[in-house]
């Protein structure tokens, strides 16, 4: 089912289809970094348990229009607080895309797409982007849609930043 899409990428639910290039985007050690590779029963047990899974709000599979190639998983997913309680009317977005697809722009469309879709069809009064402190792309990506950063930390043998976008219709 698609449930988004711009002028270059469609975001639907993930399908069976969609395991090889998942496991091979996820193999690639590049683009795991700082993390490591995980054994491919790993990755599809992974793929089985939670992105077959449709979920209300989630990272959506992620695929070119041009040739109905799956390039990675983007979209909105529930932003929790410490107690791992769900925060009303916050989220989180996240870009995953493999490799060959970077540089290209299509984080920068994703990511308008689903600021749109969550402010306007969701209601969030804030949205979170966290990534590692080396990322710069990622970083570049999130400023450009106008987040703004928040803080900074270390955890998990990594540096990592974390932004927000306020909705600008809401007073929260």
């Amino acid at each position: 089912m698609i449930r988004l899409e711009t002028k270059r990428l469609l975001f639907r639910d993930h399908d069976k289809a969609d395991l090889e290039l998942y496991c091979e985007m996820e193999s690639d050690p590049e683009y795991r970094f700082p993390q490591t590779v995980h054994p491919r029963s790993e990755l599809e047990r992974s793929f089985r348990e939670t992105w077959l899974i449709p979920k209300p709000m989630g990272l959506l599979a992620t695929v070119l229009k041009s040739d109905g190639c799956y390039i990675g998983r983007c979209g909105l997913y529930p932003h929790r607080n410490e107690d791992d309680q769900i925060i009303p009317g916050e989220a989180n977005i996240a870009f995953y895309l493999a490799r060959p697809y970077w540089g290209q722009g299509f984080a920068t469309e994703a990511g308008k797409a689903f600021i749109e879709f969550g402010f306007n069809n969701l209601g969030l009064s804030r949205i979170e982007a966290g990534m590692n402190a080396n990322n710069l792309a990622s970083i570049r990506v999130v400023q450009k849609l106008g987040f703004v950063w928040v803080q900074s930390g270390e955890g998990g043998g990594s540096s990592w930043h974390e932004f927000e976008l306020r909705n600008p219709t809401t007073n929260r």
